[in-house]
């Protein structure tokens, strides 16, 4: 599979736009102010363009003020600029203000892209004749039909699941480029602490599945991670000996990174990003399909990640030792996809 394809030029006068949601602090906004300060670092006029959604408070979120990232309130609309657009923010590609300037998607999450259209044709499809209208470009859904004609769009993946989804739908991608963890989790790692049966998982991203095997295990101890400051994040990381995620993985999450670095070991699933050990390299035998006849074999592992903890841990230092890479190849990766005309 080509991971790089030809580089994006730029000019000595070009500038290069990143479409980000207005004062929202998630994975998808921190990867954005993560690429314009690495865009500036190496000489690049690189700005952010926030745009509004309804969970918007501030323009810039105080977590994101340290990249220094300048704030653009305006495009200028030639063709040696660029727009980044996040795959969840897709309607300037049609918008004729944009109609000159080259355009990108940085594909950070695949389920997410899929969420957002199909909703937008849910709100769309009542309108008289929506289908035909649609293809003729009437009501442009960005549908991968509809983005495979658009010559003047290239993709980026930001993980091999999208890498493998853009594909499989007939688009290459003209690199990848994935994030970085903040150093915040790696200087909150405590080597003293001490170990404790604890099983933490993400509510918010887990579903009936995993309440099932919590039902069937009363005696352990799970703990969720929510409505936590960082800082009880990394101490109840630190303290716990396994993480749990049998989520959708719509890109490269970070809540299973920060468990690992913070040396837990890790049961998952194999949906998303999940599935593909290039994205997370940890052995197979704590990966599960979402199937009930695994049930009694995951509540094996968990009883062994328990009882065997410091032989089994080593299992996971591969995955870790990548995620403290992961800066590096990041700049690597940018500087690939990013070059001077």
């Amino acid at each position: 599979m080509k991971q790089q394809l030809n580089p994006i030029e730029c000019y000595a006068d070009t500038k290069i736009y990143l479409f980000c949601p207005a004062g929202y602090a998630t994975g998808g906004p921190e990867a954005l102010h993560q690429l314009g300060a690495q865009l500036r670092a190496i000489g690049f006029n690189a700005f952010m363009y926030y745009y509004t959604t309804p969970d918007s408070v501030d323009v810039v979120h105080k977590n994101y003020e340290k990249y220094q990232v300048p704030v653009a309130d305006a495009l200028e609309n030639n063709s040696h600029n660029i727009i980044i657009l996040p795959e969840t923010h897709l309607a300037p590609i049609f918008d004729k203000a944009h109609k000159q300037i080259r355009k990108i998607i940085w594909w950070l999450s695949v389920v997410n892209y899929h969420i957002i259209q199909n909703g937008l044709i849910n709100s769309l499809k009542h309108k008289n004749f929506f289908w035909l209208r649609n293809y003729f470009g009437r009501y442009p859904t960005a549908s991968f039909a509809r983005l495979k004609r658009h010559k003047d769009v290239w993709h980026i993946s930001h993980s091999w699941y999208s890498q493998v989804h853009l594909l499989e739908n007939g688009i290459e991608p003209v690199g990848r480029i994935s994030d970085y963890m903040n150093n915040a989790f790696f200087d909150s790692v405590d080597q003293t602490a001490a170990k404790e049966n604890i099983v933490i998982y993400n509510p918010v991203k887990n579903d009936k599945f995993l309440e099932q095997i919590i039902s069937l295990t009363p005696t352990l101890n799970w703990m969720p991670i929510k409505d936590m400051t960082p800082a009880q994040v990394a101490t109840t990381m630190n303290k716990a000996k396994l993480y749990i995620d049998f989520g959708f993985h719509p890109g490269k999450e970070r809540m299973p990174r920060e468990a690992c670095i913070m040396h837990c070991c890790m049961i998952i699933g194999k949906n998303g990003s999940a599935a593909y050990a290039e994205d997370m390299p940890i052995p197979e035998r704590y990966r599960f399909d979402k199937n009930e006849d695994q049930i009694a074999e995951i509540i094996i592992r968990i009883n062994q990640c328990f009882e065997n903890y410091d032989i089994l841990i080593a299992d996971f230092a591969p995955y870790r030792e990548a995620l403290y890479n992961e800066q590096q190849e990041f700049e690597a990766a940018v500087k690939k996809v990013f070059v001077k005309a």
